[in-house]
């Protein structure tokens, strides 16, 4: 989708095609605001699949673009770009590996990582075992959720900005509008029929992911438990 289609729907529905109650900036600042916040709540709206060669130690991050982890797959042997696939890589909670081991003891010659641990509460950073004991020695193959280079700072026109496209998937479309009108109707704090209006967008903005939810898989890293059957 095109910048035009999010911010001709947003002008038109706040009723601003003219770009009198707002400046053209400030809704290219609103549409960068609404797709981090879109990124922050569904990490799965854009999504880059990356081979990362790994710190020394336990602790690690994510690449420096990215906001939050979703999953790791696989070593990657060889290299770049003759890579192949090496062994799965499984995650697993962290307090199991801190009763049942001391991983964090760095060992010297790790060639590949048998598990991660991940929090949601700490997003860019993961941690695994065993650790290699040099940096860019162990590469693995993960997905993340990235940033947008924001629009509100470039420096082309704002015609030209209008025809450049958001890499977002057009299903999340309705949502960065929704947001948007959002944080239209909350710049006037004045009035409270618009403050009452920008709290039903910001509600159905949510809704609207909820709903999207329902028909798609969390794709934040958890573990995944299995019945054992007697």
């Amino acid at each position: 989708m095109l910048v035009r289609d999010i911010i001709e729907s947003a002008t038109l529905r706040y009723n601003d095609t003219s770009y009198i109650r707002l400046t053209q900036s400030q809704y290219l600042k609103f549409l960068d605001d609404a797709i981090l916040k879109l990124i922050l709540v569904r990490p799965d709206a854009n999504v880059k699949t990356a081979i990362v060669g790994l710190a020394a130690g336990t602790r690690q991050e994510i690449p420096a673009d990215g906001y939050s982890l979703i999953d790791i797959y696989m070593n990657k042997d060889g290299v770049s770009p003759n890579w192949t696939n090496g062994a799965p890589i499984l995650q697993v909670e962290r307090k199991d590996l801190d009763y049942f081991s001391n991983w964090h003891v760095t060992g010297s010659t790790v060639t590949d990582i048998d598990e991660f641990a991940y929090d949601a509460r700490s997003p860019r950073t993961f941690w695994v075992s065993p650790p290699p004991a040099m940096a860019d020695t162990v590469y693995v193959e993960m997905d993340y959720s990235f940033g947008v280079p924001p629009f509100s700072r470039m420096a082309e026109t704002f015609d030209d900005i209008l025809d450049m496209e958001v890499p977002i998937e057009d299903i999340f479309r309705s949502a960065l509008v929704l947001y948007m009108l959002y944080l239209c109707f909350s710049t006037d704090s004045s009035a409270m029929n618009d403050m009452t209006i920008a709290a039903q967008y910001e509600q159905s903005f949510y809704q609207s992911l909820g709903i999207e939810y329902q028909a798609s898989l969390l794709v934040q890293p958890k573990i995944e438990v299995t019945e054992v059957r007697q």
